[in-house]
């Protein structure tokens, strides 16, 4: 489109998105719809001509794969795919040959087109229940097929369950024009002789549920065409106004311009809605963004980046928007998107893993969402790149049917011209109507593009500064504006809509990006950070429903911690409590480190803090950059069972491992080649490993009840093992001063021992109830820190073996898997079976803060890095995360300093 080009809203994936995000079910109680919160939806899918599911994804399967479909979730699906497909058999046979044949001519004039109908029809039948909200979504004549399902819901109503012999006689009853005609000939017993009924009421009224209304019906480009061409008569109530339904949503290809694939629009070649307000309300992601007006008559200046944000500043605002009683949206809404036919509805580009999550899937599903539809969110991150991603339909193979006088809508904008012709169509461009959107994701591509359709025979019609009248917000983009609004504003009416926007799941997260990006700009006064966080907390946490942590992607708290470290350092109590709260519950962990495919069972950092060693069940180690994430050179391979655990040597250049496959390993940090011969001694799997101080030993932990000592260079055993333990050695580590070590067991006990002599020093550490999983000593070997299944983690003084003050108690009822000292000795940090890591006070044994949650199954393996800044972890759900210790420390700075830690 020239220089028509926006920065992109890149709506970033930090941390690890929950599963469980939901969006909440929302009832828009108004003069349209009487569907009321916590219904059960019945959703039916119908895909385009052709299409099914395999390689080439449509954004019919993509929706049904957001879709949440879990008891719970109180949705019930049914998908169909589209006309013409078919499963091909293993052989060939005549019945074979005449199935193909019938399905060539299915998907040239679609024949079977009711039967998709009344399968759909009957689905709904046998599974509806009073008070069910009904969602159909269609693609082509997918599309158009829904859009007769509700229109024959509408006039012979949703037949009984168990009446399915009556669906036939149904759908030809809702086809006749004539059963719509009244008649005095049939009169209810008790009813006046001059009351009329139609035969369909008739029908509708002995035969279907009461007052069963669809909810919504989205549409990705409705295509009509039943035979050859378009007929003159249209089936009943589809090309109307769609009034029969609640809601209408209807996305239009820009760019198709095949006379085949010509659009139904809901009044069929034209808009012409009822002038009502109601109608002429925009989307609820346009609604009462600005209360300035602007005259058709005023063009505008400026960039195209100025142009998006004066697009929506030109949107007069409707006083009853923000009146969160009402929660009113418009009937109808159809907005135009870049791209051809399949394009809008998906299906042009492979997409196996239903993820490409293009601008037209997107609106459709913000606008079901806002509506009551429960999806997952959207995991893929758009790119300028993908907001215009065009196919040309037009091919030679289809200009055929351009030059054949074909019977077609004219699609006039003008009074009392012809409706439909003849005229060879000779691929002409579309025909955008008045009251009809543009998507603005036209202006966040970086692509020069201009459309082939227009509203009028203008063609400078697609310059920026035209465009302010005719486009329709992304719910991303509009979300920012109204913050920014609130904040210079302080407009409550805004916040009102931050709400509303807030009550489903896209919704939220585009709330929280929003402030997340206002929070980063400049010179922003601490009042209104204030204002801005106190309002974000208490939306966020209004908006919740299953999940505690509302089923948002948190954005990294280094990022965040700068914005508020003003309030942080406030001397207003209130304001140091704000930013705490936020920090502490909408912020997550820095990186996200993916690749190994099992259990994650040990992780490091190295000894400059720059790099991250994991060992998996995947019988792999790997190297990872600390500050990007990404995995350094290739997997150490040698192991030919679990890697248990991994540790870097003091100077950073080796790696080394304890497998269950009985060996101890040394690798090359660089290279990844392993160095020498595998250590043999041990007789059961190696838990634990751990270099000295000085680089010189290994020291290593075994299930065969023994501790063992290595020459790092030889790998040969010094000296006898280490015997004492009655059940299988956890964990050990050495004694920052290398003449020590100390060991964990399953025997419940905690032992230091004598690396010089093999004796133990002492007696056993007793108090621990059940198997001790961790233990480390502190950096000046004054203290021993464990951890253990009996959900505590204990401090002892490394000379007495006494216990230090009480138990440090917060992983409830699960296994503390790993512990380890800050370098300074102040923290502690664990990690659990209950998926958290967490920080404490090592003096007084209090959690610091909230705890750093997002790994999805058990914590197996945490460590400090060594500014104390950062924390990594590993875990069972296969993923190596790293977390800001840095920001949660200075808003809970530890008891040996009274102040506020700020940076």
């Amino acid at each position: 489109m020239g220089n028509v080009k926006e920065q992109n809203s890149k709506h970033k994936q930090t941390g690890n998105a929950s599963t469980d995000a939901r969006s909440p079910r929302t009832s828009y109680d108004n003069e349209q719809c009487h569907h009321t919160t916590g219904s059960r939806n019945l959703i039916v899918c119908i895909d385009g001509t052709a299409n099914q599911f395999g390689e080439k994804n449509t954004n019919v399967i993509e929706l049904y794969n957001l879709i949440l479909k879990e008891i719970d979730d109180k949705q019930r699906t049914w998908y169909n795919s589209g006309i013409g497909t078919y499963a091909r058999p293993t052989w060939k046979s005549l019945k074979f040959y005449r199935q193909v044949i019938s399905h060539k001519v299915d998907l040239a004039i679609a024949w079977n087109f009711e039967r998709t109908v009344m399968a759909a029809y009957r689905w709904l039948s046998d599974n509806y229940e009073p008070g069910d909200c009904i969602f159909l979504f269609g693609f082509s004549r997918g599309a158009f097929q829904v859009r007769v399902l509700s229109a024959m819901i509408d006039k012979v109503g949703l037949i009984y369950k168990g009446n399915e012999s009556q669906i036939p006689f149904a759908f030809e009853l809702y086809a006749d024009p004539k059963s719509d005609k009244r008649s005095s000939s049939v009169i209810k017993v008790g009813s006046p002789a001059e009351d009329e009924t139609s035969s369909a009421e008739r029908f509708k009224q002995a035969f279907s549920y009461k007052n069963v209304r669809v909810h919504f019906v989205g549409a990705w480009d409705t295509v009509s065409s039943i035979g050859l061409a378009r007929g003159t008569c249209m089936l009943p109530r589809t090309v109307d106004g769609m009034k029969h339904v609640c809601y209408f949503r209807h996305a239009l290809a820009l760019d198709e311009r095949r006379v085949k694939f010509l659009p139904e629009y809901a009044y069929g070649g034209s808009t012409n809605p009822p002038a009502t307000c109601e109608d002429k309300k925009p989307s609820i992601f346009n609604r009462g963004l600005f209360r300035k007006n602007v005259s058709p008559t005023e063009k505008p200046g400026g960039t195209a980046e100025d142009i998006f944000t004066q697009e929506q500043s030109s949107i007069p605002v409707i006083d009853d928007v923000v009146d969160a009683s009402k929660k009113t949206a418009p009937h109808t809404l159809e907005v135009w998107f870049a791209g051809t036919h399949s394009d809008i509805g998906g299906g042009n580009d492979k997409n196996p893993r239903m993820d490409r999550s293009r601008p037209p899937l997107r609106w459709m599903v913000f606008e079901a969402q806002a509506l009551g539809l429960r999806t997952e969110r959207f995991q893929h991150e758009l790119s300028r790149d993908q907001q215009i991603d065009i196919k040309e339909s037009l091919t030679l193979a289809w200009w055929l049917l351009e030059l054949l006088p074909l019977k077609r809508l004219t699609y006039t904008r003008r009074e009392n011209r012809t409706l439909a012709s003849r005229k060879p169509h000779l691929g002409k461009s579309r025909k955008i109507h008045s009251g009809q959107k543009i998507h603005s994701s036209l202006l966040l591509s970086n692509k020069a593009y201009t459309p082939k359709a227009r509203p009028d025979k203008d063609p400078n019609f697609w310059e920026p500064e035209r465009l302010s009248q005719w486009l329709a917000s992304d719910l991303y983009e509009s979300t920012k504006t109204r913050v920014k609004r609130f904040m210079t504003e302080s407009d409550d009416a805004m916040l009102l809509v931050l709400h509303q926007t807030a009550t489903w799941a896209d919704g939220r997260q585009a709330v929280y990006e929003a402030v997340i990006d206002t929070l980063k700009q400049p010179s922003l006064e601490p009042e209104k950070v204030y204002r801005l966080l106190q309002s974000t907390l208490e939306i966020l946490k209004k908006s919740a429903s299953d999940s505690e942590y509302l089923g948002l992607t948190l954005g990294p708290s280094n990022e965040i911690f700068l914005p508020v470290a003003g309030l942080l350092s406030s001397e207003k109590n209130e304001h140091r409590e704000i930013a705490r709260q936020f920090m502490d519950e909408f912020t997550c962990s820095v990186l996200e480190l993916i690749g190994h495919t099992h259990i994650v069972s040990s992780v490091a950092f190295s000894p400059d803090g720059r790099r991250v060693v994991s060992g998996s069940y995947d019988q792999t180690i790997r190297i990872w950059d600390a500050e990007t994430g990404k995995q350094v050179g290739e997997l150490f391979r040698g192991h030919t069972d679990w890697v248990m655990s991994v540790a870097f040597s003091p100077d950073g250049r080796r790696v080394v491992s304890g497998s269950d496959d009985h060996t101890i390993r040394i690798w090359d940090a660089e290279t990844g080649k392993q160095v020498g011969e595998p250590f043999r001694g041990h007789t059961r799997l190696v838990r634990s490993v751990a270099f000295s101080p000085d680089g010189k030993r290994v020291v290593s932990g075994s299930d065969d009840k023994t501790v063992r000592i290595w020459d790092a260079e030889t790998g040969k055993q010094v000296g006898e093992p280490f015997r004492g333990h009655t059940y299988s050695v956890e964990s050990v580590a050495f004694s920052p001063h290398g003449k020590r070590v100390v060991s964990g067991s399953d025997d419940k006990t905690v032992r230091i021992w004598d690396i010089e002599t093999g004796e133990q020093v002492g007696e056993p550490f007793h108090g621990h109830t059940h198997l001790v999983e961790s233990v480390a000593f502190s950096s000046d070997g004054k203290r021993v820190v464990s951890g253990s299944d009996d959900e505590t983690v204990r401090i002892w003084d490394a000379e007495t073996g006494e216990q230090v003050g009480e138990p440090f108690r917060g992983h409830t009822n699960y296994w503390v898997r790993s512990v380890a000292f800050s370098p300074d000795g102040r923290c502690v940090v664990s990690g659990s079976r209950d998926k958290a890591v967490r920080i404490w006070d090592a003096k007084t044994g209090t959690q610091m803060g909230k705890p750093f949650r997002g790994h999805t199954k058990s914590v197996r393996s945490v460590a400090f890095s060594p500014d104390g800044r950062r924390v990594v972890s590993g875990s069972e759900d296969e993923t190596v995360r790293i977390w800001d210790a840095e920001a949660l420390l200075a808003l809970n700075a530890p008891s040996e300093s009274n102040q506020e830690v700020v940076s």
